[in-house]
């Protein structure tokens, strides 16, 4: 079964929002307007990001997961009309405009979930120490140590933390290891990579 690598969800994740940046920009501070434009909408960013990837989206909550992506061949054959049900999950996803509402509650429910790859995205907001985001990253990377399959989580780089931030556009992305968050992409508007860094 050929696995969706974490660089290749942040690369498609990239070329989908560099293409909707000046949408995004007009609503980013509008929560729900900004979180149905990454998903539930038909337009949505993830269906833009599972089409790159060869993937269908379902966006509507699955076992209170924000998201799943999968093949044709994870669905439940037969299933009652109208519903999905699904084997597997090649991808659960998890989206969370507030960066302090407890993102342990999401990064403890992916670390369950039994998949090829987990996604968290996030918004860190400005003015957000970089110290305070390191924390944080180091608080949910334990989480993911305590789960009996962090190993292999690991070593398949198993698990995606993307973060957004509004001033400068920009995003960074950090896969799971053992002893750290290693760094699988950034960018930025153009711009601002010459008068600021992440």
């Amino acid at each position: 079964m050929e696995r969706i690598t974490a660089h290749q969800f942040f690369a498609a994740w990239q070329n989908t929002i560099i293409e909707r940046r000046p949408d995004l920009k007009k609503i980013w501070q509008q929560s729900t307007e900004f979180t149905q434009a990454i998903k539930g909408s038909s337009k949505s960013i993830l269906g833009a990001v599972g089409r790159q990837l060869n993937l269908s989206t379902y966006e509507g909550d699955y076992y209170s997961l924000d998201a799943i992506f999968y093949k044709d061949i994870d669905l439940v054959v037969p299933r009652p009309i109208n519903t999905s049900w699904f084997k597997n999950i090649r991808i659960a996803f998890e989206h969370e405009n507030d960066f302090k509402s407890g993102l342990f509650k999401e990064v403890s429910h992916l670390a369950i979930t039994n998949c090829d790859l987990r996604v968290l995205v996030t918004y860190p907001k400005h003015g957000s120490s970089h110290t305070e985001t390191k924390n944080e990253m180091e608080n949910l990377r334990r989480i993911i140590l305590g789960n009996r399959l962090a190993q292999n989580i690991a070593d398949e780089d198993g698990f995606l933390l993307i973060f957004g931030y509004e001033n400068r556009f920009a995003w960074e992305g950090f896969v799971f290891k053992m002893d750290s968050w290693e760094e699988v992409g950034h960018f930025e508007e153009p711009e601002a990579q010459q008068t600021n860094t992440c």
